[in-house]
């Protein structure tokens, strides 16, 4: 067949199209999203009814024009995110990946302000398109325009698995007791070694404190109740444990 009348092919799959699979009789459409397979359908008739559901989705995901099988078909002003430059971004806007989570940062009136640490690319995008919104921000900067937000309520966050052997976050047993450390940026600061688990979780809490750190984040996030005559030994309305006063995280 001759070159002018070819067809032009859209990716190097058998069928020819991003996403798009033949099973047989029928068409299947999908697309990978934080590395995953979100399948959109399997019953397609045609190799194009297949590509058009794929191209729904990625313009929904705001993927590349070079990345959709009909590039001429999206929407008028359609602004895909910016691909990753480095291994540590993703493909959200304001979201980069940190080791095994993701951060979500707003750049806002020439400064960048960091939202928060994720479990998923998507968590961080979501969290991301909240401050754009909260910022009264074009809503073209979003990850995902077409969601719903209640910007009056913040959405539950799941609870942080504790993955230390001591049941306490920030705290391992060593031959001398119990160690505290925290980390700042890629370091782990060591805070100091105590008698008891409770001791170092506390030390820890203290840091986090200071640092800044939510309050989902503390072993105790509401303090730590004591004796009742206990009480009587401390200020402001604080706790005393193992030497230790802390007061309840504001």
């Amino acid at each position: 067949m001759p070159k002018s009348k070819r067809k032009k092919r859209r990716s190097n799959s058998k069928s020819g199209f991003f996403g798009v699979a033949n099973n047989g009789n029928k068409y299947t459409a999908k697309i990978y999203i934080d590395r995953k397979i979100k399948y959109l359908g399997s019953s397609y008739d045609t190799a194009k009814q297949a590509a058009e559901a794929y191209d729904k989705e990625a313009i929904k995901l705001r993927r590349p024009l070079s990345k959709l099988n009909y590039p001429k078909k999206a929407p008028v002003g359609y602004t895909p995110i910016q691909q990753p430059q480095s291994r540590f971004t993703v493909e959200y806007r304001g979201v980069s990946q940190n080791r095994k989570k993701f951060k979500a940062q707003f750049n806002f009136g020439g400064k960048r302000t960091h939202i928060g640490t994720y479990d998923t690319a998507k968590d961080a995008a979501i969290a991301h398109d909240r401050a754009v919104l909260k910022a009264n921000q074009s809503t073209t900067l979003l990850n995902f325009p077409d969601m719903v937000h209640n910007l009056d309520v913040e959405p539950k966050r799941k609870e942080q698995k504790v993955r230390s052997s001591t049941g306490y976050r920030g705290v391992r047993k060593n031959k001398k007791g119990f160690q505290a450390r925290i980390r700042k940026g890629d370091n782990k600061v060591d805070l100091g070694t105590f008698d008891t688990a409770i001791g170092a979780a506390l030390a820890y809490d203290q840091a986090a404190i200071k640092k800044g750190n939510k309050s989902h984040t503390l072993n105790f996030p509401d303090g730590l109740p004591i004796k009742e005559k206990e009480k009587e030994s401390v200020k402001d309305g604080g706790y005393i444990v193992d030497g230790f006063i802390i007061q309840s995280y504001l």
